[in-house]
């Protein structure tokens, strides 16, 4: 194996500084590995033929002014290449989920990472429904009188829609919020599909953790603590990175939720754990092994093609 393909965001929009993808490619190029970008959209299949429009990626690591060298685009076979990285971000909408199918179409030959009928049957905020001993109280619907009825048994509760990431569109919210009906119009108004309702975790600044998870065991754990006056612990929305680890309780979520990602043949993820409940399982794209490393933390990339390349 001397070239892979990785399937992400335009390159040219990336912030180096905590891209997991970026950090996945320099570590497969220190190895000997050549990169090659492709967007999602680029994908074509023809008498059983999937092509994308490449291009050669080469990573310059320290360099934010020009972290990438790109050659120009090139129509390649995707099955040439033993390995395929998923990872552009969500939102996980129908272009995401059409990718799924045809991605599922390479030869044995090519592993697919994720597999791509794994990412398809696990999207991030609905996979963690497996687990509902595991998980705080949680709605999924579109209907209006359900969330209000669910506010009413739970007090404070958070929203958030289901398709987006990075902590976008999350509120925290009660029955007597004079701004519930406007929360409750935007996100019902912002997508057909239903919102995630769920109970609110106080203890959300002392115990919000992302789990990496390789082939199905726990590989990193990184806390994050929300910035003063937030409730949402997300990087991408100032929170704070902290090198955790896990308690028994937190150990146990990780062994179940592991042997089902193992099932579901999911070999990265990131769990989302609050207070020491389930609250996501990332499949998509997942992050923070940047923030991970430069806390402390183990070297997430570096496990990462430990395992593949053996």
């Amino acid at each position: 194996m001397n070239r892979i393909a990785v399937q992400m965001d335009r390159p040219e929009k990336i912030n180096i500084k905590g891209d997991t993808t970026f950090a996945l490619m320099v570590e497969a190029q220190s190895r000997g590995l050549e990169c090659y970008e492709f967007q999602p959209q680029s994908l074509a299949i023809e008498g059983g033929a999937i092509t994308a429009l490449m291009r050669h990626a080469r990573v310059n690591p320290g360099n934010t002014q020009d972290p990438f060298t790109l050659g120009e685009p090139e129509r390649h076979l995707l099955g040439d290449f033993p390995v395929v990285l998923v990872r552009q971000d969500p939102p996980f909408d129908m272009a995401y989920f059409s990718n799924t199918y045809l991605l599922e179409l390479l030869p044995a030959t090519t592993r697919v990472l994720n597999n791509p009928r794994a990412i398809r049957n696990t999207p991030e905020k609905l996979s963690a429904l497996h687990f509902p001993h595991l998980m705080a109280a949680t709605l999924i619907a579109h209907d209006r009188k359900l969330i209000t009825d669910f506010a009413r048994r739970h007090g404070e509760i958070v929203l958030k829609p289901l398709s987006l990431f990075g902590g976008e569109m999350i509120v925290k919210t009660n029955l007597d919020d004079p701004d519930l009906p406007r929360h409750l119009d935007e996100l019902l108004s912002h997508s057909a599909e239903p919102i995630v309702a769920q109970e609110f975790l106080p203890n959300v600044k002392e115990t919000d953790k992302r789990v990496m998870m390789l082939e199905g065991e726990v590989a990193g754990v990184l806390g994050r603590i929300p910035a003063e006056g937030n409730f949402v612990a997300n990087i991408h929305s100032g929170g704070r990175p902290v090198l955790t680890s896990l308690n028994q309780r937190e150990e146990q979520v990780c062994r179940e939720v592991g042997e089902k990602l193992k099932e579901w043949d999911i070999f990265f993820a990131g769990l989302d754990l609050i207070d020491g409940q389930l609250s996501e399982i990332n499949v998509t794209s997942p992050t923070l092994t940047v923030e991970l490393k430069a806390v402390g933390g183990p070297d997430i990339p570096k496990l990462y093609w430990d395992k593949i390349l053996r």
